[in-house]
Order: structure tokens, then sequence, then C-alpha cells
């Protein structure tokens, strides 16, 4: 499911703002993206987002102000190598202006904060709450999402049911019809005065009843929406259940629709399909 947070909040030595975003995904990929001296935190980061978050793709930027003055260690024989190269190009290019240290503050390469572990820990500290506050917004947000989604979801389902009750209603006409069709095209290929074997024509009809006979069918269908109705009411994550669900309801309409021998069927059984595939669709959203 979609989702958007960011928080900020300050200390006496630190501004940290976090920011998560999410987007849809079958599985759950998460993303981070912190300061290098908090590179050691990244696992942590990632166990606390798998605890909240079960699918999706998770991307957190994580982004640190320093209040207080910190050391820096300068690499000097790479801000050298920085100078030399960039006065060469100034050379060949023809540029007149001089360069200045101020040219070498872009390469953020060369200035390193030289930071204990009892700083780097204070922060990391500072730094968890914020991470989790931040999170507590996002699912917040996302479960607002939910529950307008939540409505959309159980209408198709319902649509759904009151499609498979009325094929459910055809089908037991379906005999009826199958006899009816036979009938109609034995008498126009026979003679007049030809009668028809009742024991041979009772046969035909009994056996393509069986194979056009959809109870079974209808019974899955019923199951399966249930099912789904049950799971958008649960508070666990149900996703991949849900996404597995829509593929076993398509699966069943598509058995109706090769086995129909009846028209009404038929259209009932193409809008059942396509109102699946829009939940199908919407179930990507759903953690």
């Amino acid at each position: 499911m979609t989702g958007y947070a960011k928080v900020e909040k300050v200390s006496e030595k630190f501004k940290v703002s976090c920011e998560i975003k999410t987007l849809n995904s079958k599985g759950l990929d998460v993303f981070v993206g912190v300061p290098y001296y908090l590179s050691s935190k990244e696992i942590k980061i990632n166990r606390i987002i798998a605890n909240r978050i079960k699918r999706g793709k998770a991307y957190l930027r994580l982004n640190v102000k320093f209040l207080t003055p910190v050391d820096l260690n300068i690499d000097y024989v790479m801000a050298k190598s920085y100078f030399e190269s960039l006065e060469s190009l100034r050379e060949q290019l023809g540029i007149q202006n001089l360069l200045s240290v101020g040219d070498l503050l872009i390469f953020k390469e060369i200035f390193r904060g030289d930071f204990s572990d009892e700083v780097v820990e204070e922060l990391w500290e500072f730094s968890e709450s914020v991470i989790l506050d931040t999170l507590k917004r996002l699912v917040d947000e996302r479960e607002k999402e939910g529950q307008k989604l939540f409505v959309e979801l159980n209408d198709m389902i319902q649509k759904m049911k009151e499609i498979v009750e009325s094929i459910s209603s055809l089908s037991f006409k379906l005999k009826g019809e199958i006899a009816k069709k036979i009938r109609e095209n034995v008498e126009e290929i026979l003679p007049e005065k030809v009668e028809l074997d009742v024991n041979q024509f009772e046969t035909a009809v009994a056996l393509i009843a069986d194979k056009a006979d959809i109870r079974e069918e209808i019974a899955r269908l019923k199951s399966h929406l249930t099912r789904l109705e049950e799971l958008i009411r649960s508070d666990e994550p149900v996703g991949t259940l849900l996404n597995f669900l829509t593929q076993e309801v398509h699966r069943e309409f598509n058995t109706i629709l090769s086995k129909s021998r009846m028209l009404e069927i038929t259209n009932y059984a193409l809008e059942g399909k396509y109102i699946n595939s829009q939940l199908k669709e919407q179930v990507q959203n759903i953690e």
C-alpha cells in the first residue's frame, strides 16, 4: 500500500528528520539511506521496518544536522588530487578564474566527521525515536487509506456474490436448455417422418449436461468469495492470500465460461471475471 510520512525532531545536539514512503509490491523490499556514520545501524533499521510493514517497497531517508561543533578529519591527499585535477581542467579549458578552497567543498568525501562510539550511539538513540514516530505516522495513514479501500473491495465482492447466485439459478435450467437445443437441431436435420429415439435422446442430453455441469465451480466460487469477505475484515497482513484467492476466482469463472451452454451464464461469468480483475488490481495495495 502506498504511503508517505515525515517527522523532524530537535535535541540539544542534533536535528534529525526522517522520511518514509511506501509503494505497492508483492513482497517486502526495504531501501535505507542514512549518513555514513550511521551505516552500522542499517540492519537494525531494516528490522524495525519489517516489524511494522509486511508488504511493499519501503524507502527510508534519514538526514542529520549537528547543532554542536564536531571534530573533522580532512583527507589532504584526496583534497590535493581533486585540486590538481581541477587546476589541470582549468588550464586545458582556458578558464581564467583561479581555484579556491571553496571549489573543493562540493567533494564531501574530503571532509569526514570524527565521531566516537559514544556520540554515534547517542545519535542513534535519538534517531531511532524519530524513525519509530515516522513509522507510526505512516502506518496510521495507511490504515486510513485501508478503510477507504475496504469499502471498494467489499462492494466488488458483493457484486460477484450476486453474479454467482444468478449463475447458480440459471444452472438449474441448464439441462432443459440443452435438451431444447438438441431437439431443435435434430428436427432441422432429420426428415419429418423420422421419429426420435427417446432413450438415445436422453442419453445425449445427459452426456452434454454432465460436461456442462458447473455446480462444483459455483460451490468453489461461493467458498472463495466468503473467504475474501473474512480476509478484508482481518487486522492481520492478508495481501498475499487475497492475491492468491483472486487468482482462484479467476480460474473458476474461466472454467464456467469454457463449459457454458447458455448465453446468460456466459454474460454473467464475463462480468464476474471483469469485476475480479478490478479486485485483483486493488488487492496489490493491501499489506
